[in-house]
């Protein structure tokens, strides 16, 4: 019955009523013992008259009030005196959230500190095994300085089932069932109970998981993530419905978007296992970590799977797309004494791997850390920390590996092999390393190291001659050398000449007394020997593993799939995983990114909606728009077809421009619509040519510079009297200049950038004042603009990184490509104001996020057309989402799942 005030229960009080809900009336008291303001709920005349509940009751709340958590409002005792038996409460004085969301919308930089807090309180019942249950916002009180008190711990579970109140929105409710007036029905509020709640399944922390991204999400929308016009309604959209994603404000933080969206997965096997990750995910957040997400284009990507469910391999306890780190488990079916773990790291807004040509991981062989190539430098995370440590003096490097003892990391940089202290220091150069075609790092303290078409070296880690130890045929490519235990056989990747891909290449041993080499697999890449007795190695992207007898030289056999979604490269070759001795596994998830594969062109507006066109697919890579903007210049790269070809976008009909037998890329569209100029190795010397659209005549060979190791056309003067060019002369330097056009076609090369760094994709605005181009002088890739012709008043463009500049076609805006990880490219525009003299740029827009074909290299990554929209080359297979929310997974005991599922007899 209610209570009056001036009402005693025992030392308290009554000064005033509260509330009242499906767990009791709730009023406001004064302990006269301890002169202080306590709550008390009055517990239901249905659970004080069955003493069955009632001493279960008194046990849980035992539990419960061992609870001491600033963010969690205490339970003092249980006052048994008199009809009223009340629960002693904290008493919190403010407002609850409901009534705060009641008002609209919560604003990020206060939504997400009253987040954090909560998930804060969760954190610490979870800890000690206890489930709040009913979770929402009329359970969360916020005082006036900002603290948080989340009210009423565990009483869903201690008070059982109550039928009264049912409002789905505010009161608690159960689930119906034979069984509702029995212990062991799970209660919940509604609209913020899990899909297992509703269903009336044994629930666990993952429903307060759940029910945490509703109130997340209520919180930062102002209306529920399930609403219905009554219980039922509302419990079936919990089943059966998807949040209205589209609610989420725009700017929004792209992780707080995918924490959402991992918390409300409805397969609770699927959500994030902890809220731990959940604080993680907002403390990045909060210190500006993240970047936000336009709603309109963020996608829910599954998690990159271990592989494709089978009864005999592992099962997918739990995954969560966060920045920093995501844990879930892998538990193997067999008994087994160790738990395969996966990490999953998503990068900071500003940071990301630098390009997919050559290795940008690498994990030490005793598992203690792994190494990125971070921002063109490397950087260092060891096993127990969540931060990346930058290793100084690492400018430009790639394609990185470690030595045995964990001590040393390898890499290549500037044409050099380096190698510098994990822990950091100077770098020390070991030799010449031209081409950075993977290398290894030996117990005998040698490095082997590919340098492609020039075969297979050997230098002493600790500096001196390279020597030539593996020639390979003309034409033939060799990548990724490991010494085999004995010293004698080194197992390689030759990609011998003609072959169509690097998926067609062989895996292969050779002897280095003898000179024998076996073909142990055909049609593979980027194989690795493992102290299990395993080769593992790549295709399609996909992982496999087959057992390997040394001492035979031959696989035992057939190969296995074991990890699906790995990134590679099809230019270059490389597979970006890594495994270490004691059985860490790590990679980079995305596509097989090969040049060779088929793809198709698209459409891409400004919003991100995307019109695939009837055209043929093929390899393309580089695409230049007609003037008009009906038809487009293409490069290929299969073998047999490297060669330009014009597209009808309309119609689809393509035209062959080229058709000779050396490689022919990089096309430029000329400004009155009737070549096409491109690059070319005929006669083996880099030169820029030009022939005519309709592919008729013979090709008019422009420039070719001394030294050079090719040579892109990237833009126009406005007038059409030269081309803006990018030489390179070497893999990391690259200069800016015009090639004049003269009556005669013969031109010379006029250089306008010069710099140790490397400068590239020069673009001049359609008034001709401005030239606009990227440079990796910081360390990374970044746009600045400079006046032309005569050179001055250089400004930065982007931030955060950049590439591939574009001009609109009224010159007031500038679109670049910012890099964001293994995952899509965000296509950034920024307002431009010129008279002809200064230029102003505006705040950089994110316009759209796009998994579109961006093959390293000098090509035309996509063309802006006249009317806003970008032509882009499509990924095999591929709508442009990723399938992934890491940038790297780090598995933990991995040997365990090898073993299980590709048993060698050890």
């Amino acid at each position: 019955m209610p209570l009056t005030p001036g009402t005693t229960l025992g030392p308290y009080q009554v000064l005033s009523a509260i509330g009242a809900g499906g767990m009791g009336e709730v009023y406001k008291a004064r302990d006269t013992k301890l002169d202080r303001d306590v709550a008390l709920k009055i517990l239901p005349d249905a659970f004080v008259n069955d003493p069955e509940r009632l001493a279960r009751f008194q046990r849980e709340a035992k539990v419960l009030a061992s609870l001491n958590h600033p963010n969690i409002a205490a339970i003092y005792g249980l006052e048994e005196s008199g009809d009223s038996p009340a629960l002693v409460l904290e008493y919190v004085p403010g407002p609850t959230l409901q009534d705060r969301i009641a008002k609209g919308p919560i604003p990020l930089d206060e939504a997400l500190p009253i987040a954090r807090q909560i998930a804060e309180a969760l954190e610490a019942a979870h800890e000690q095994g206890i489930i709040h249950r009913d979770l929402k916002p009329a359970n969360v009180k916020v005082k006036d300085d900002g603290t948080v008190k989340v009210l009423d711990f565990g009483l869903a579970k201690a008070l059982g089932p109550d039928l009264s109140d049912l409002d789905a929105a505010n009161s608690p409710t159960m689930t119906m069932t034979a069984a509702a007036t029995k212990m062991g029905v799970i209660m919940g509020t509604a609209a913020y109970m899990s899909p297992e709640q509703a269903k009336g399944r044994q629930v666990d922390k993952r429903a307060d998981i759940w029910a945490f991204g509703v109130v997340l999400f209520e919180m930062l929308t102002g209306t529920g993530a399930f609403q219905g016009e009554d219980i039922s309604s509302t419990l079936a959209k919990v089943i059966e419905r998807e949040p209205d994603w589209t609610q989420i404000p725009a700017r929004t933080p792209s992780a707080i978007q995918k924490l959402l969206r991992r918390c409300l997965v409805k397969d609770r096997k699927r959500r994030i296992p902890d809220i731990g990750i959940a604080n993680i995910e907002i403390d990045d957040a909060l210190s500006g970590a993240d970047g936000p997400t336009d709603t309109a284009t963020a996608t829910v990507a599954p998690p990159a799977l271990w592989q494709r469910p089978t009864p005999a391999l592992l099962t997918v306890v739990a995954v969560a797309a966060v920045s920093g780190l995501a844990v879930w488990s892998l538990v193997a079916p067999a008994p087994s004494t160790s738990y395969v773990t996966r990490l999953g790291v998503t990068l900071a807004e500003d940071e990301a791997l630098s390009g997919s040509a050559w290795r940008t991981v690498a994990v030490a062989p005793d598992g203690s850390y792994i190494v990125g190539v971070i921002n063109n430098n490397i950087s260092v995370r060891p096993v127990e920390r969540l931060e990346w440590r930058e290793l100084s003096g690492t400018a430009a490097a790639r394609a990185v590996f470690v030595s045995p003892d964990s001590e040393w990391i390898g890499y290549h940089s500037g044409g050099e092999l380096k190698r510098i202290a994990a822990s950091g220091g100077a770098p020390v150069t070991l030799g010449a390393f031209r081409r950075a075609g993977g290398a290894s790092w030996g117990e005998d303290d040698t490095i082997l190291f590919s340098q492609w078409e020039e075969g297979i070296w050997r230098v002493p880690a600790s500096g001196g001659t390279p020597e030539l130890v593996i020639e390979v045929a003309e034409g033939a490519r060799a990548m990724d050398p490991q010494m085999l235990p004995g010293g004698e056989w080194v197992l390689f990747t030759l990609r011998p000449a003609g072959t169509p891909s690097w998926n067609a290449a062989q895996i292969v041993v050779q002897s280095l007394v003898t000179g024998q080499r076996n073909v142990v697999i055909e049609g593979g890449r980027a194989a690795r020997y493992l102290p299990t007795g395993h080769l593992v190695y790549a295709l399609n992207g996909v992982l496999y593993g087959v057992a390997f007898d040394v001492a035979a030289g031959q696989v035992v056999g057939g190969p296995v799939s074991l990890v699906e979604g790995v990134r590679t490269s099809g230019n270059t070759g490389v597979a970006h995983f890594s495994v270490a001795s004691n059985g860490s596994l790590v990679y980079v998830p995305g596509s097989a990114g090969d040049a060779d594969a088929a793809r198709g062109l698209m459409w891409v507006d400004a919003a991100g909606q995307e019109e695939p066109l009837p055209v043929e697919p093929d390899s393309y890579l580089g695409v230049s728009l007609s003037p008009d903007g009906t038809r487009a210049a293409v490069g290929t790269n299969a073998v047999e077809n490297r060669d330009i070809w014009v597209v009808d976008l309309a119609r689809g009909s393509r035209t062959r421009v080229t058709t000779d037998a050396e490689v022919d890329h990089l096309p430029l569209w000329s400004p009155d619509g009737e070549s096409v100029v491109f690059a070319s190795l005929r006669d083996g010397t880099p030169a820029l040519y030009r022939k005519s659209a309709d592919g008729t005549g013979v090709a008019e060979r422009l420039v070719t510079i001394d030294g050079a190791r090719f040579i892109a056309a990237n833009g126009w003067t406005p007038d059409g009297t030269a081309v803006v060019a990018t030489v390179y002369t070497g893999i990391d330097q690259g200069d800016i200049g015009l090639v004049p056009l003269t009556s005669s076609g013969s031109s010379s090369w006029e250089p306008l950038i010069q710099t140790d760094a490397q400068e590239f994709d020069g673009a001049i605005s359609p008034d001709g004042h401005w030239l606009a181009y990227a440079s990796n002088e910081t360390g990374r890739n970044e746009i600045y603009v400079q006046r032309f012709p005569e050179l001055g008043q250089r400004q930065t463009i982007s931030i955060g990184g950049g590439y591939g500049p574009a001009w609109s076609a009224d010159g007031r805006s500038l679109s670049y490509i910012l890099s964001v990880g293994a995952g899509p490219l965000a296509i950034m525009r920024v307002p431009i104001e010129s008279d002809g003299t200064t230029l102003t740029a505006g705040q950089p827009e994110r316009l759209f996020d796009r998994n579109f074909y961006d093959e390293p290299g000098p090509h035309r990554r996509y063309d802006l057309s006249r009317d806003g929209r970008f032509l882009m080359i499509q990924l095999e297979g591929d709508s442009g989402t990723d399938g992934s929310p890491f940038d790297l997974v780090w598995v933990q005991n991995w040997f365990s799942a090898l073993q299980a599922r590709v048993p060698t007899g050890r």
